[in-house]
């Protein structure tokens, strides 16, 4: 099967892949866009946690909504709820095919849990 543009998007990733330990070590305010320009408006945050199952690799995973955790947490493993994975790709600016599979991470809610 080849991907195209419209199928990507519909192609989800198992929340294992990620591993069993994900590191929280970043929290920052994602924001609204109209028309390509960034507004004040805050829509959620995104946590940043490193992946076991991926080398430690850092992973964003968004939340919409108010702040959950803050730098308290920082290097304390986190658990999600809803995770939801998927992946799109990136592309070069004037050249052809795709450059790179990324791997994008929503979710509902976050604690930390002992570790």
């Amino acid at each position: 099967m080849k991907l195209t543009n419209s199928s990507v998007k519909l192609v989800s990733v198992s929340p294992a892949t990620l591993g069993e330990r994900l590191r929280l070590c970043g929290v920052r305010p994602y924001y609204e866009y109209n028309n390509g320009n960034r507004t004040d408006t805050i829509l959620g945050y995104t946590y940043t946690v490193t992946c076991s199952g991926f080398f430690g690799e850092r992973l964003d995973v968004k939340i919409p909504g108010k702040q959950l955790l803050g730098e308290e947490a920082y290097d304390h493993l986190a658990k999600f709820s809803n995770l939801k994975l998927g992946i799109y790709p990136s592309y070069i600016k004037g050249q052809p095919g795709i450059d790179a599979i990324n791997l994008k991470a929503s979710a509902d809610g976050v604690t930390v849990i002992n570790g």
